[in-house]
């Protein structure tokens, strides 16, 4: 696994890791995929744009479903050579975290997040 720094804003220069990767997997603009959540969102009834199911039924739209893993694993020990996905995954505490990896190399603001346990993959089906 390889680390890329990749970071985009909006327009007032708040970031979010959800539409970071969103942004990336779909090369999307940020306000676009920020708008498509938070309606998204009020459709289903849900709180917040970030509450799993509005992500999980965004990336459905676009094609990108959960896949199987193994437990227990951290960030750098994945080999995702072979496709786009976005990564869930955490700390084991309390900081939850979403990136995207394309071809084994991870996009991010930082490589700390090599070090998080995943909770769930997604993948890009073209």
């Amino acid at each position: 696994m390889r680390f890329e720094e990749y970071y985009t804003t909006d327009k007032e220069g708040n970031s979010n890791c959800l539409i970071r990767s969103l942004c990336r997997i779909y090369n999307k603009e940020y306000e676009e995929v920020f708008g498509d959540l938070c309606s998204l969102a009020k459709e289903l009834k849900c709180e917040n744009f970030n509450d799993i199911e509005v992500f999980e039924t965004y990336m459905k739209k676009h094609n990108t479903f959960k896949i199987d893993y193994g437990k227990d694993i951290k960030i750098k020990d994945l080999n995702l050579e072979n496709g786009n996905y976005i990564v869930f995954a955490f700390n084991k505490k309390d900081w939850y975290h979403i990136v995207n990896i394309e071809n084994n190399v991870l996009y991010d603001r930082a490589d700390d997040s090599l070090e998080l346990y995943v909770i769930s993959i997604y993948k890009l089906e073209k």
